[in-house]
């Protein structure tokens, strides 16, 4: 298996079962940087696991994880990108995720995660 079908593997797996990086040593930079959108209330740019562990719990409580389905995983060389439906805590509204995780060999060094919010179609 190439680097790239075994990473897009491990974030199936690891979103997919809703999994934490700390569940897959070895797979992850020590010094891996996470970017997440400004408007989310952790918004902002962390590195290292120290740092991931502070603002994670925040993830957990802003999004449902009971309604977290991973509709997706893409790769080509060193990127691969998952999307997800899931909904926020307390909202019946969905949102949409995509993470854009960047690897070296088979380590994730950053994560960029993307959101977009589902609207209405226009009326034609």
């Amino acid at each position: 298996m190439n680097d790239t079908d075994a990473n897009k593997a491990f974030i199936r797996e690891m979103i997919g079962q809703k999994k934490r990086l700390e569940d897959f040593p070895g797979r992850y930079d020590p010094d891996l940087i996470m970017h997440e959108p400004a408007s989310l209330p952790f918004g902002g740019t962390y590195q290292g696991l120290a740092e991931f562990q502070r603002f994670y719990p925040a993830v957990r409580d802003f999004y449902d994880f009971d309604q977290f389905e991973l509709l997706d995983v893409y790769g080509d060389r060193d990127m691969v990108f998952a999307t997800v439906r899931t909904r926020l805590s307390g909202s019946g509204a969905p949102i949409y995720i995509a993470e854009q995780c960047r690897f070296v060999g088979r380590k994730l060094v950053e994560v960029r995660v993307h959101i977009c919010e589902e609207t209405p179609a226009n009326p034609s």
